[in-house]
């Protein structure tokens, strides 16, 4: 690898302590915000703690991040884009409106529509725990809560082998296909700050996967 290749993988890296004890005032300003958010931050969390794609995500995100992103959510799971058609199409010609097959259509497009935004906006949402700019910051609970499954539960060998080992191992941002290959590689506890943290990995759903 030559100097200049190496240099630039460096600069890549992220050096930023993101730990419950971090100093660093861009963490801090963020995670302040996120607890006392406004109300155009207030509501695009509501939805992107919610919606599948980002409900696990979002807690690495900067609040500049989730307020875009969240808005234009609100824009995409309301069926707002029918009913503004079929506003307009109406208001300019509503006899032509009445009689076209294509109206109905549009109409149950936005009824689908409603059904599909009901289903996300009900969701539980997701809370913003133990990621980059995360205001709550918890231990690991020990797997008190959650269904077992092979996927989020070492394997009692696995287990055996980091009993006595105090702290993880660093992970690398490497993805595990379960905890017990986490285990075997000496990485337990797995915040979700980490780029090697993965939902189905955790138990509980508190932010840490694969607990040991």
């Amino acid at each position: 690898m030559s100097e200049h290749k190496r240099n630039k993988d460096m600069e890549k890296v992220d050096t930023t302590d993101y730990s419950a004890t971090t100093t660093d005032a861009r963490v801090l300003k963020e995670r302040a915000a996120y607890a006392r958010p406004g109300f155009f931050l207030r509501g695009a969390v509501w939805i992107v703690s919610r919606f599948p794609l980002t409900r696990n995500k979002y807690q690495n995100w900067t609040t500049s991040r989730t307020i875009i992103v969240g808005w234009l959510l609100w824009l995409i799971v309301l069926p707002i884009i029918p009913i503004v058609a079929a506003l307009i199409w109406y208001i300019r010609d509503p006899e032509s409106f009445k009689k076209s097959p294509w109206a109905k259509a549009l109409l149950a497009l936005a009824v689908a529509w409603a059904g599909y935004a009901g289903v996300i906006l009900t969701n539980p949402s997701q809370a913003n725990v133990n990621g980059k700019y995360s205001p709550i910051q918890t231990q690991p609970n020990g797997e008190v809560a959650g269904k077992m499954d092979a996927t989020n539960t070492a394997s009692a060998e696995s287990k055996d082998k980091i009993a006595n080992q105090k702290e993880s191992k660093a992970s690398n941002g490497q993805k595990f296909e379960n905890c017990t290959q986490a285990f075997e590689a000496g990485v337990f506890n797995i915040k979700r700050s980490d780029a090697s943290y993965l939902s189905k990995l955790d138990r509980d759903s508190d932010g840490i996967a694969c607990e040991k």
